[in-house]
């Protein structure tokens, strides 16, 4: 005994030695760069099969150096790709299909079946926060997550007249969203602008993408988290750096693609150093009706959750700041840039007004077909806790079809719409008349488009809550149940995406041993209970499916390891039933056991 307790000891020794070597090797880069590209790949049409793009995301555990810190959190990255936070910058071009296909490499873990807690650290999916598209499966639909071991494909179908602009992705599993993204599980996506109406000018501006995201390493053990660990202090950093060094060249307009990402969403003060000058051309992905507009004081206020397209020229060293906090230092270096390139119109001087497309057009002053009251709670809207099953309210596609809607509690609890932004039916605050937002921290009255006018109407879900994450996980989520409008995208003909599977372990272990000796026994007129032998010790739990016919079946319930027993209720009386059940990990699935009825 004193001998295994000796090599115990050697082995906690040898860990905490290798985690004082990382933490000792870590310096604080100075220069803030841009984070990686994620790479797509191009499959040309092939007779039925449209064209497409296509590649993999994944979400996995990493230990990084932020500053001289360490910390092992969850991050997105691309496989073969840089490791860090942000996760890698998706880009899109309008007109086209993507298949983006996400794989879970995290351990993995049995879903718990309580709603409106935290739980599930390591079950996790992907959100497009503000693409406007559709919110079912296999499009940007939350309700989907994957376990460790899992995997699924999304389709992104950009619409031609999507709005070029700066948008983000997140982790967005009900009960797990505010610790993953708040230890690091972001990144930025961009629609490219290529197409958009503007003067040459503007385009010429070279472009930065600054990632400004706040990571809070003291959510670990949260939901029963065992994951995050590290030296790392709550921290604001820019593209991974902790008051990094932003290099620009003297007196050259540049165009900074900035995200504010915090779990917290209440408002922010950015704000940019005296020797600079700032100009906002789009917010949260969205033209400004005229652009720009000149920020004369340098500062702006934002969620932990909006983005900013900003215009920026400097003179001289100056700073970035969130809520007077320096957060990056910008280093004026080299020559002036002699290429031609501004924000305003082609005279230097003047606003541009922007073309947005029929489902941003203006709002203000149409007919209101409906009215409606959003009331913003730290774990409910409009009284009520999150129900997948239950919408908030239903609308019907058609008609006059403009919403108007009026936010209550959203000052606290920043109110976010997924698939569409909202038009401010007045000025509210900090929020200008006619403007669009996709997060909204105040009372105001807002628009949104589901009329006949708009042929961008999204079926189905259409996913609200409350963008301070911890809130939204505890209950401050609802939806809108739209009845018409544009269905689901499809996966290209003829290929073999999924919705869900399971990836596979990097060619190593084996699938597990199936289950045996499966027996459903009925335990009164609406339950049967079933039992079934355990052969293997490396499942990661068990599939169990239901049929009325004993051929066609379908997927019952998903249980853990070392499970031997489940309960089917609420059946149907005099009603024969015939199940099976197989063993999973992230190898593959077993054979599947007897039938039992």
């Amino acid at each position: 005994m004193r001998r295994v307790s000796s090599l115990i000891t050697i082995l906690l020794l040898l860990l905490v030695a290798n985690n004082s070597a990382f933490a000792q090797a870590c310096t604080s880069p100075s220069v803030i760069t841009d984070p990686e590209a994620f790479v797509w790949d191009f499959v040309p049409a092939n007779g039925s099969t449209e064209a497409y793009y296509t590649g993999t995301l994944e979400i996995a555990e990493a230990t990084l150096c932020v500053g001289t810190d360490i910390i092992t959190t969850r991050i997105y990255k691309q496989p073969g790709g840089a490791e860090g936070i942000p996760g890698p910058t998706i880009s899109m071009v309008p007109g086209n299909k993507y298949v983006l296909r996400f794989e879970n490499r995290l351990p993995y873990e049995a879903p718990e079946a309580a709603h409106n807690v935290f739980k599930d650290p390591n079950i996790s999916n992907v959100h497009t926060h503000g693409l406007h598209i559709s919110g079912e499966t296999p499009g940007d639909d939350v309700t989907r997550s994957f376990e460790g071991g899992f995997g699924g494909d999304f389709v992104y179908d950009i619409l031609n007249e999507h709005m070029g602009g700066t948008f983000w992705y997140h982790a967005h599993h009900h009960g797990s969203t505010f610790l993953q993204v708040s230890a690091g599980a972001f990144g930025l996506m961009i629609i490219d602008d290529g197409a958009d109406p503007k003067p040459a000018n503007v385009a010429a501006m070279e472009e930065r993408q600054l990632v400004i995201g706040y990571l809070d390493p003291g959510v670990a053990g949260t939901g029963g988290d065992s994951l995050i660990s590290g030296s790392l202090a709550p921290t604001w950093t820019v593209n991974g750096r902790v008051v990094g060094d932003l290099n620009m060249p003297p007196d050259t307009w540049q165009h900074w693609r900035i995200l504010l990402a915090d779990r917290d969403a209440k408002d922010k003060t950015l704000s940019f150093g005296p020797q600079c000058e700032v100009a906002l051309m789009a917010r949260d992905g969205v033209w400004r009706t005229s652009v720009p507009k000149i920020l004369t004081t340098n500062d702006i206020t934002l969620t932990g959750a909006s983005r900013g397209d900003f215009a920026v020229r400097c003179s001289g060293n100056s700073d970035i700041r969130v809520s007077n906090e320096v957060v990056a230092n910008v280093i004026v270096t080299g020559d002036a840039d002699t290429a031609i390139a501004h924000p305003f119109n082609i005279d230097g001087v003047s606003t541009w007004d922007s073309a947005r497309p029929d489902y941003l057009r203006d709002l203000r002053g149409e007919e209101v077909q409906n009215t409606q009251s959003i009331n913003m709670g730290a774990r409910t809207i409009n009284g009520s806790k999150f129900d997948a099953d239950v919408p908030t309210f239903t609308r019907s596609y058609g008609g006059i079809g403009v919403e108007n809607w009026t936010l209550k509690g959203a000052r606290q609890h920043p109110f976010h719409l997924h698939i569409y932004h909202v038009q401010m039916d007045s000025a509210c605050g900090d929020y200008e008349d006619g403007e669009y937002y996709d997060v909204v921290s105040g009372n105001c009255r807002i628009r949104l488009d589901l009329s006949e006018s708009n042929p961008t109407v999204y079926e189905g879900r259409t996913i609200m809550h409350c963008h301070i994450l911890e809130h939204e996980d505890q209950g401050a989520m609802g939806w809108m149940d739209v009845l018409g409008g544009v269905a689901a995208p499809t996966y290209p003909a003829g290929t073999t995406f999924s919705p869900y599977y399971q990836i596979d372990n990097n060619g190593g272990g084996t699938v597990p041993l199936a289950p045996t000796n499966l027996t459903a026994i009925a335990a009164s007129s609406s339950q049967i209970n079933l039992a079934w032998a355990d052969n293997s010790d490396n499942e990661f739990g068990f599939e169990i499916e239901r049929s009325l016919d004993g051929v066609a079946f379908t997927p019952l319930a998903n249980v853990s390891a070392e499970s031997v027993s489940y309960s089917d209720t609420n059946l149907a009386a005099e009603t024969t039933y015939f199940y099976q059940v197989r063993a999973t990990n992230s190898v593959g699935a077993s054979d599947y056991s007897n039938t039992a009825s």
